[in-house]
C-alpha cells in the first residue's frame, strides 16, 4: 500500500526566492496534515536548517513523521560544508529517506559520485538515498540514471520520478530502473502553469494506469499544485488544492483497472 506525504516545499512561497528563507513553521500545520490523512511529510530542508531550534524539536517530536528530508545540497568539491550541515540536521531528524539531486555537468559525474559516497557515510544507518531524476541534471535520462545508480554500488540508493510530467516517458523509466523507483513527486505542469490533477483527468488516468500495470507500490508526495508560483498565492490556498489532489489520487489509485 502506497504512503502519501505532504512535500512542504509546496506551500512555501519563498521556495525560489533569494536566500530561500522559510516564511512559516511546518510544525503548526502538521496536526492539520495528520487529520487530512497524510502519512508523513517530505520536509523542505530550509524548514529546518533556517528555522529555530524550537521548530526543529517540534518537527522531530511530532507524531506525524518526517519520512523524507528534501535536500538540495551540491556535490561539487567546494560544497563540503553545506553537505556537513545537511548531514547534521538529517542525523537530528532521523528521516527514513533523503532526497538528493546531482548537478548538470556530465564532466563532473565522477566527482558527484565520490562526494555522494562520502556524504552517505555521514548519514544515519538504514537511511535510503533517493535520487530525484530531474530534467536539467545528469540523471534526466533513464539509461544514464540506471548506470549511475549501478555504479554507486549500494542497495540503498533509489529513484524518484515525476509521473505527471508531460514530457516524461513513464514506461521508459520503469524499463530501465524497475524496482529502484520507490517515490513519486506529484505535480502537473502544463502551458506555463501548475494544474490540479482533476483538470487534466484523461492524461492523469493514462499515467495512473501505467503505475498500476507496473505494480508500483512506492510512496507519493504532493510536490506542486494549482496556484503555485502565481503572484497571489497563499499557503492556505495551496494547501487546500494539495488536499484535493491527494484525495483524487488516492481514490483513483484504489480503483481496479481502468475504471474512472
Amino acid at each position: 500500500m502506497s504512503r502519501f506525504l505532504m512535500n512542504t516545499v509546496m506551500f512555501e512561497r519563498n521556495r525560489w526566492e533569494p536566500g530561500r528563507n522559510p516564511s512559516l513553521r511546518v510544525s503548526e500545520w502538521m496536526g492539520r496534515m495528520q487529520s487530512d490523512g497524510f502519512d508523513g511529510i517530505e520536509l523542505w530542508e530550509n524548514h529546518a536548517l533556517k528555522n529555530s531550534d524550537e521548530e526543529v524539536e517540534a518537527l522531530k517530536d511530532h507524531s506525524l513523521p518526517v519520512e523524507i528530508y528534501n535536500s538540495y545540497v551540491g556535490f561539487d568539491d567546494d560544497q563540503e560544508k553545506e553537505r556537513a550541515e545537511a548531514a547534521a540536521m538529517i542525523r537530528r531528524l532521523h528521516p527514513k529517506q533523503v532526497k538528493f539531486n546531482f548537478g548538470d555537468s556530465e564532466a563532473s559525474l565522477d566527482v558527484y559520485i565520490r562526494n555522494l559516497k562520502d556524504w552517505k557515510e555521514q548519514l544515519p544507518e538504514n537511511c535510503d538515498l533517493l535520487c530525484e531524476c530531474h530534467p536539467g541534471t545528469v540523471m534526466e535520462d533513464p539509461n544514464t540514471a540506471r548506470e549511475v545508480i549501478e555504479q554507486l554500488g549500494t542497495a540503498d540508493v533509489k529513484a524518484i520520478i515525476h509521473p505527471f510530467h508531460e514530457q516524461l516517458n513513464l514506461n521508459g523509466w520503469f524499463d530501465h530502473l524497475g524496482e529502484k523507483i520507490v517515490h513519486a513527486h506529484v505535480s502537473l505542469f502544463k502551458n506555463h502553469a501548475f494544474h490540479a490533477l482533476e483538470e487534466e483527468s484523461d492524461f492523469v488516468h493514462e499515467r495512473l494506469q501505467i503505475l498500476k500495470e507496473r505494480h508500483y507500490q512506492g510512496s507519493f508526495s504532493m510536490e506542486f499544485t494549482k496556484g503555485v508560483a502565481e503572484a497571489d498565492e497563499t499557503p492556505q490556498e495551496i494547501y487546500a488544492h494539495a488536499v484535493k489532489d491527494f484525495s483524487y489520487l488516492k481514490k483513483h489509485l484504489q480503483k481496479k483497472g481502468g475504471q474512472r
